[in-house]
This record gives structure tokens, C-alpha cells and sequence, in this order.
């Protein structure tokens, strides 16, 4: 379920754009807090199937200041025998630029389970990765840190810095992301801005994106994904809807509360 709004940030180096654009961050601030949620496709019905909150908070890591990006997911319990979804993520990113320190996930989706934990050491530049899931038993990699990695989390908020207006509509941008311990090579396509209007009467001048995806428990693949977000200095995600393998969901914007 949090991968319905993780996937807003994608793979494939780019040293242009993260020199440039998005590497130091204006859109948000220690204290914002953001909640959805999320309808699922049954048929002709939608239903209120679950919900998913984001928060920003400033903190140490190894004595230096940090960011701490939490969010969670998890589908109402009358609706797990549709699909059951229990997810954490943390991660810990650099104040400037903003760049990954530690990620860790756990996460419940059907009968799927994960747990991973990636460390970054960029004075070595290597990734280390504690990883388990249903799949596989408990195991310890190492990877090449390649310039520009994010993790999942992380990235939602580098995408939410990305300058938009120097993009033409049907433009993709590349970013790069570990996602289940490897490299995946996915994409945002831009197709402009419009006004798009929540389902509480809140009118937004947004912007709108499609997303490539890989195949897994939840995703098709392929251009699934539409995402709009608002067209201001914040990037702030308002509205989602995505394919899934059995129908399809939607994600509101439901609360938030973001420091000005």
C-alpha cells in the first residue's frame, strides 16, 4: 500500500538531475505530517479499504543532523480477507543534500512478509543490506554504492524537490533507487499540469505524472501508476490511482499538516 505513493519515486542515474534540481530540499519541513486514503476496486464498488500516513521529523544520526522519514500503511481489518497490508517504513536521510543514511522496512502484504534493513557507507561506497522475506531466509549482502542511490523513502521526498517547469509534457526522468535488494530501471513520465478536485470539494492546481512499475506483490507492469501532485514549491501528493493485480485503487489526501 505505501508503495502506491513510494513508487512516485523512481530508478536510473542521473547526475543532471540530482546536481541540479533536487539534491537540496524546499518542499518540506521537520513536522509535516500527511495522511490518505486509500479505495479499492471491487467490481463496480469502490470501498474504503485502508489508509496510509507520512510524517517528517528532524533528529541525530551518528551525531550529525538528520532527517527521519516515517510512513505506514495498513488495510481496515473488514477488508483484509480482500488483501491483507501492514507496512512500516523508516528511513534516515542527510539535512543537505539529501541523501540516504539507513533505510529499514517491514511489511505485510497478502501472504508476502519483508524485512530490510540497508545501511549507506559513502566513505567506502557500499550499501550494506540485512534482508528476509517469504522467499528467502535471512542474508546479508554488500553492494557498489553507485552515485545518486536512493532508497524508496527517501526518494518520494528528492522527487517532491525535482523543478518541474523545466520539463516538456511526455518527458521521462530517470532517478535510481535500490528496491528488493537490486537496482530497478523505472521512470516518471510528466504530462503536464491541470486542476484536479478532491473528493471533500478541495480544488488543487496540480501537476500529473505516470509511473513506470515492475511486477510484484501488489503492481502490474508498466505505466500503471497516475500521480498528481500540487503545483507549488511543496509538490504535495493529492491523488493517486494505480492498476494492482486484482482491480485497481485510488489514494486521497485526506489530512496534512505542513509547516509554512
Amino acid at each position: 500500500m505505501i508503495r502506491i505513493f513510494i513508487f512516485f519515486a523512481l530508478i536510473l542515474p542521473s547526475k543532471q538531475l540530482f546536481t541540479q534540481n533536487f539534491m537540496e530540499n524546499i518542499a518540506f519541513q521537520s513536522g509535516e505530517k500527511i495522511s490518505y486514503n486509500i479505495m479499492y476496486n471491487l467490481g463496480f464498488i469502490w470501498v474504503n479499504a485502508g489508509k496510509v500516513d507520512f510524517s517528517v521529523d528532524s533528529t541525530q544520526f551518528q551525531n550529525k543532523p538528520a532527517y527521519i522519514f516515517r510512513s505506514s500503511g495498513t488495510s481496515y481489518s473488514s477488508y483484509d480477507w480482500i488483501f491483507k497490508v501492514r507496512e512500516v517504513y523508516i528511513s534516515y536521510t542527510k539535512c543537505s543534500p539529501l541523501v540516504p543514511l539507513k533505510y529499514a522496512r517491514k511489511s505485510i502484504e497478502g501472504d508476502y512478509f519483508a524485512n530490510e534493513i540497508y545501511e549507506f557507507d559513502y566513505q567506502n561506497n557500499k550499501i550494506y543490506t540485512q534482508i528476509e522475506n517469504s522467499k528467502t531466509n535471512l542474508s546479508r549482502d554488500t553492494f557498489v554504492l553507485k552515485p545518486n542511490t536512493l532508497d524508496l523513502l527517501t526518494a518520494i521526498y528528492v522527487c517532491r524537490n525535482i523543478n518541474f517547469s523545466q520539463y516538456n509534457v511526455g518527458t521521462k526522468i530517470p532517478l535510481l533507487v535500490l528496491l528488493d535488494n537490486k537496482y530497478e530501471p523505472l521512470y516518471i513520465r510528466f504530462l503536464g499540469s491541470d486542476f484536479f478536485k478532491n473528493h471533500n470539494g478541495k480544488k488543487y492546481k496540480c501537476l500529473k505524472f505516470s509511473v513506470s512499475l515492475v511486477s510484484g506483490t501488489i503492481f502490474n507492469v508498466g505505466e500503471n501508476m497516475t500521480i498528481v501532485v500540487t503545483d507549488d514549491n511543496k509538490h504535495l501528493p493529492v491523488y493517486i490511482e494505480a492498476d494492482i493485480l486484482v482491480g485497481s485503487v485510488k489514494a486521497f489526501i485526506s489530512s496534512y499538516n505542513i509547516l509554512k
